[in-house]
């Protein structure tokens, strides 16, 4: 895509939100459902489950379909109406909500919180991680369960730093560049974009901020969970200097 046309920035998952499950096709959900599931039985939840971050709305369309009554939160309108175009092809209802992770607010609580797909990494700044951790608290039944996931600069290292991709399709497709810099943990990712118009362009910027272990520890030490627990992804196990992501789990006291 030739550097002299001109270039228009549009909001984040403004086009890209067409492509984002071609993105996602590496993971499957279904494992994914199950060891969530595995994680939150000891705690014995309710059925009433909030997905917040939710992208095109597949994690919470498989939770649903498992009898969990699902309310889905996004802060890209784009999202949420491919989300809510995919539950009503699957049949399933979910209360499909366009927000913000860090302000989101309900006259409802919930049993278990979720936010995965690498939604907190957008939080950039310390305080935009306190204030997450105190809505989502905030948003808990007693004894409710949060569950996110985090990246770490380990992962970003290995995978994105100069990572380069080009796909096309009918609609024009993308290029997608991603840096990373490990002194301020900062990875970007810039899709750029055709358009109708053949002398401009359109760029979507995506910045989130990998995390180490003692900057996980210092959220849930700084939040007013009463327990917690820092997994690897992959295992399950304790999380260590060698995960590529943490799945944190924090449980609001009683």
């Amino acid at each position: 895509m030739a550097s002299s046309k001109n270039i228009q920035k549009i909001e984040p998952y403004q086009r890209l939100a067409v492509y984002y499950d071609r993105l996602m096709d590496y993971i499957d959900y279904d494992v994914w459902i199950d060891d969530i599931e595995q994680l939150v039985k000891p705690f014995k939840p309710g059925p009433n489950w909030l997905d917040i971050s939710c992208g095109t709305g597949s994690m919470a369309i498989r939770l649903a379909d498992r009898g969990i009554d699902m309310t889905a939160v996004d802060l890209s309108s784009h999202m949420i109406e491919i989300a809510r175009e995919k539950a009503a092809q699957q049949k399933v209802a979910i209360e499909f909500v366009v927000g913000d992770m860090i302000r989101f607010n309900s006259n409802a609580q919930y049993d278990v919180i979720i936010n995965l797909h690498d939604g907190l990494n957008y939080l950039l700044d310390v305080a935009d991680t306190q204030s997450f951790m105190e809505n989502s608290y905030g948003l808990l039944k007693p004894g409710g369960v949060l569950l996110f996931d985090v990246v770490t600069p380990l992962l970003c290292q290995t995978h994105f730093r100069g990572y380069r991709e080009i796909y096309t399709d009918e609609l024009g497709g993308y290029e997608r560049y991603t840096s990373y810099d490990p002194e301020s943990q900062l990875s970007e990712s810039t899709f750029t974009l055709n358009t109708s118009d053949e002398d401009t362009i359109e760029v979507e910027s995506h910045i989130q901020r990998a995390y180490e272990m003692g900057d996980v520890e210092s959220f849930c030490q700084d939040s007013k969970f009463d327990w917690w627990k820092i997994l690897d992804d992959e295992t399950l196990e304790q999380g260590n200097s060698d995960s590529e992501r943490y799945l944190v789990i924090l449980r609001k006291q009683l």
